[in-house]
Order: structure tokens, then C-alpha cells, then sequence
């Protein structure tokens, strides 16, 4: 293979996807500017410990985002409590696997640097659409996760909607590559040999896709389902492949618009009112500026500069000599406060202030359970359409791989014969997956109850209901744990042994009766009974 040309094609694909994403890169830098200013490497590049945040007059965006990162977060990952199980199997032995499997993950994944990586890149995907964390696991640091920021990287969805291939730019010094890769290009090579240029930068192009060529029938790393290639640009060479059983990447989208790979984040869609209000907060600032400091008029005859510090004496010839020009150019300080507060308002309602802060406005001091329980559901429900999506893109394949990736290295034993070849099923169980599914559950027990009014006038109505599967669907939806629900087949044995038992008492109670029918039957008649005679 000629990896030259191969390396070149990646590269020019590169290329095209980063031609295809030049929209949206505009798009992004400016929210970073206004609303993720800490964000690197979009369209802008600054040096390290620039002002990020020189042309930001008002700060609100900014930390409503962050509020809104943490707030999700909070509700996802709620701190020394499970998040997630798995969806249980009619086999008792495979239940205590599972049970086993999920303890375990909860454990590993909270001493790794999960909560730290999906963190960032929650914040990344709220504000800007769009986030990137890969999964992995190795001898020296276990489990272990990496997001990627914004910009960095180019993404590609399959015939269905659903991204499987990434490209990503990494930046990395010569003394890094030589470090990570066997043979890093000879570019890299001649500068680690030079101390004075072993920090010199270099662009490693990584590139992971399905593969279009291979043979099943083998499990080396260039016969997996997806290929991983490393290019050093500087040489257009491939410095290393390999390859994944699965796409290793999750990457959720906030909103996508018809014909668009890349997201639009709650930070995008504020982007015209974050404008306003700093542009807004700008001219309250200079506004604030002429009251504190007019502008002057000065006569003249006046010599020298006006004193403008507290206490000064300015000596004048002329009364009125130095004059504050009319106050209709200063502005009107109050309406302009009531302007920049009233938008600050809307943008924090925009980042769903109240869904995470939904106690904070009632007034009073007394609170009921129920009510501050329906308060906080209601919240959440506000973001049940976005919130979909990040389920379904980002927490259940990040947790599908991290559970593969433990049995796969034998962090944890194998699966049960009943398990393997089995996908796995995550069942989210945090106060927002709840939260989101509380109508599911009232649903049912609405129905149930209008049952009970509707069968004495239709019989049969009941029949409706398959109890057994609503009442496990409902214990779910509730947040009840798994290995607290019995197993199908463990559930069907107790029934059948009460059947069994119930069968017993009711043959045991015929033969009692026939027994006893027969004593009276077959007793000699009593004196005087018409049977004497």
C-alpha cells in the first residue's frame, strides 16, 4: 500500500469536511466570544493567558451556560447515587450478573475522570450543539475518557442520521509524538533531536470511520468494524492504524436542523439577544461613564484643564465658566438599568434558569413534599426534547462502551452463557430520566383507575391490561432497582408453586367432604328415621 497517497486522500478529506463546516465554524466563534469564551482554536487562535474576555461587557451568558452545564450535570450524575442499570433478563443467574456488572461500572466510572470529561462536554453541547468524548481503557489508567473542544474536529452521519465517522486535529509537540507513536515521521524525528525544538508543534490528523475492507473471521485490530488511522501532516505520512469493535466516540447534538450534521445549542439560539445585551451593556457603561464624568463645556477664557476630583477647586474668572452639558446627552441611567436587567432576565429563562432553580422564586417559608417533587418535574420537563437526544448520544453509548470495554480487558469476569451475544441495555435511572418519564407512569395509573369505574358497566374491560408487564414497566419508569424487581422466570415459579399449593388445599378439601358425605351415606339409620323401616 502506498501510504503516501493514502495518507494524502485523509488528509484532503479532511480538508473537505472542514470546507463543508467553514458555516459553522463562524457561527461558533462567535458564540465562543460571548458566551464559551475559554473555548480555543475555532476561527481565532490567541496565545496562552490572553484576555479572552476583552470585548464581553456583560458576563450573563456566560455564567448562565455554566449554571445550566452544572445544573444537567447535578441531575445526571447525582453525587454518591447510581445513574444507570441495566434493563432486567427472565434469568435469575443473569439479573445477579448484571447487578454485579452495574455496581462495579458505578464504582470504576467514579474513580476515572468521567464526571470531569462529560462535564465539558455537556457544556460544550447546551452552548454550542454539539460535543465529542471518547472512551477508553488502558494498563496505566484504567478507565478513562477524553473530550475534545469544539472546532477541533469534523464529523460525518451514515444512511440512517447517526455519526460514525470522526476527524480530528491534534496538536502535539515533537517530544509527545515520539513519546506515543513508533515511528512519528522524520519532520518529528529531527526536531526531538534538537532540545532547543522538541516542544515544536506538529498536526496529527486521526481519523476513525467504518472500514470498508475486512474479514470477519478475524479479530486482529485491522479487521474491526472501525478503522483507526493516525497522519502527520507535516510529512503526509500514516504513523499508526488500528482499528475499534465499536465506534468509540459519542457525540450528542442539542438540536439538528433538516440536512445539517453539526447541532444548534441553547448558547446559538440566545446568540441575537446575547448580542443585544452586550452591545446594550456597552452603552450603560459609557452612559454610567458621563454621569460620573460629564462632558463639559468650557468657556474659552478658561485656562488650563478642569479639576474634576472629589473636593477640587477650579478658580474661574466667570461664573458658569465650566459647565455640565445638557443631560439629554448623558442618557437616562434608570431606564437604561431597567433595559439591561429585563434582558439579562430573558437570557437566564432562555438557559432554563427555573428548571434547575425551580424553589427559588415561591415566596413563604412552607413547602410540601408533593409540591416541591411536582415543581422540580416540571422543570424538567421544559428540556425533554433536547435532553432525548443527549440519552440517546451521549450517555447510553458512552456507558454501552465503557461496560464493553470492562469485560472486554477483564476488569470484570465474562458475561453468563444467557448473556453473551446479547446487546446491552442501559436503563437510565438519574432524577432527570425520571423526571422525564413521570408521565409514562401517571399515564398508567390514570388508566387503571378509570378502569375501576368503566367495568362494572362493560365486564371484560380489565382484560385490557397486561398487569404484568405495566406494573415492571411502571417500577422502572419509578427508578425501582433492578435486582429489586424478581426475574420473569423466578416470578412464574412462585406462581406456579402457589398454584400448586392452592391446587392441594382444594383437593385435599373435596377429599375431606367426600369423606365425610360417604360416613353419613354408609352409617346405620337412627331409630324412628323413616330409613329404619
Amino acid at each position: 500500500m502506498d501510504t503516501k497517497k493514502s495518507a494524502k486522500e485523509l488528509l484532503e478529506l479532511q480538508e473537505r469536511a472542514k470546507s463543508w463546516q467553514a458555516n459553522f465554524r463562524s457561527l461558533w466563534q462567535s458564540v465562543s466570544d460571548l458566551i464559551f469564551p475559554q473555548t480555543f482554536g475555532i476561527s481565532n487562535y490567541t496565545s496562552p493567558g490572553s484576555n479572552l474576555m476583552l470585548n464581553l461587557f456583560d458576563t450573563t451568558a456566560v455564567t448562565e451556560a455554566r449554571n445550566m452545564a452544572s445544573g444537567l450535570s447535578n441531575n445526571l450524575f447525582p453525587a454518591g447515587q447510581r445513574f444507570f442499570d441495566l434493563v432486567d433478563t427472565p434469568d435469575s443467574g443473569a439479573n445477579r450478573y448484571q447487578a454485579y456488572l452495574v455496581e462495579e461500572a458505578h464504582e470504576l466510572i467514579f474513580k476515572s475522570n468521567f464526571l470531569a470529561q462529560v462535564n465539558n462536554a455537556i457544556h460544550y453541547w447546551l452552548t454550542f450543539g454539539i460535543s465529542c468524548t471518547y472512551s477508553a481503557w488502558d494498563i496505566r489508567n484504567g478507565l478513562h475518557y477524553r473530550d475534545y473542544p469544539i472546532g477541533t474536529y469534523q464529523c460525518m452521519e451514515n444512511e440512517v442520521g447517526v455519526i460514525d465517522t470522526m476527524i480530528l486535529t491534534c496538536p502535539m509537540t515533537a517530544r509527545q509524538l515520539v513519546m506515543r507513536f513508533k515511528d512519528p515521521g522524520p519532520s518529528v524525528v529531527k526536531a526531538y533531536a534538537n532540545p532547543e525544538t522538541q516542544n515544536q508543534s506538529f498536526d496529527m490528523v486521526w481519523v476513525v470511520r467504518p472500514r470498508a475492507d475486512r474479514d470477519p473471521g478475524r479479530l486482529d485490530n485491522l479487521n474491526m468494524p472501525f478503522e483507526s488511522i493516525y497522519v502527520q501532516r507535516d510529512d503526509q505520512v500514516i504513523i499508526e492504524e488500528g482499528g475499534f469493535p465499536e465506534f468509540p466516540f459519542a457525540v450528542p447534538r442539542y438540536e439538528v436542523v433538516y440536512q445539517e450534521v453539526y447541532g444548534r445549542g441553547q448558547g446559538v439560539m440566545m446568540l441575537p439577544k446575547v448580542r443585544m445585551l452586550n452591545r446594550l451593556a456597552k452603552d450603560f457603561i459609557e452612559n454610567s461613564n458621563k454621569w460620573v464624568r460629564p462632558p463639559l463645556e468650557v468657556l474659552e477664557s478658561f485656562e488650563g484643564d478642569a479639576d474634576l476630583t472629589p473636593g477640587a477647586e477650579n478658580i474661574v474668572q466667570q461664573i458658569g465658566s465650566i459647565a455640565a452639558i445638557d443631560l439629554g446627552a448623558k442618557g437616562s441611567f434608570p431606564i437604561g438599568k431597567d433595559i439591561i436587567e429585563h434582558h439579562q432576565e430573558e437570557i437566564r429563562q432562555g438557559f432554563f434558569k427555573n428548571a434547575f432553580q425551580a424553589l427559588s422564586p415561591l415566596t413563604g417559608d412552607r413547602r410540601t413534599q408533593i409540591e416541591i417533587i411536582e415543581r422540580l418535574k416540571e422543570g424538567m420537563k421544559q428540556l425533554s426534547k433536547p435532553i432525548g437526544r443527549l440519552f440517546d448520544e451521549l450517555l447510553t453509548p458512552i456507558l454501552t462502551r465503557s461496560l464493553l470495554l470492562l469485560i472486554r480487558n477483564g476488569v470484570v469476569p465474562p458475561p453468563p452463557r444467557e448473556l453473551q451475544g446479547m446487546p446491552i441495555k442501559i436503563n437510565l435511572i438519574n432524577p432527570l430520566a425520571l423526571a422525564l418519564r413521570d408521565q409514562q407512569s401517571r399515564g398508567l395509573q390514570y388508566w387503571v383507575g378509570a378502569l375501576d369505574l368503566i367495568e362494572p358497566l362493560f365486564p371484560g374491560t380489565r382484560d385490557n391490561v397486561d398487569a404484568d408487564r405495566a406494573f415492571r414497566d411502571l417500577g422502572r419508569s419509578l427508578g425501582v432497582k433492578v435486582d429489586h424487581i424478581r426475574p420473569i422466570r423466578q416470578r412464574d415459579e412462585i406462581r406456579r408453586q402457589r398454584a400448586e399449593e392452592e391446587a392441594e388445599k382444594e383437593r385435599t378439601a373435596l377429599a375431606l367432604a367426600a369423606a365425610e358425605g360417604y360416613s353419613k351415606i354408609t352409617a346405620a339409620p337412627q331409630e324412628g328415621s323413616p330409613l329404619a323401616n
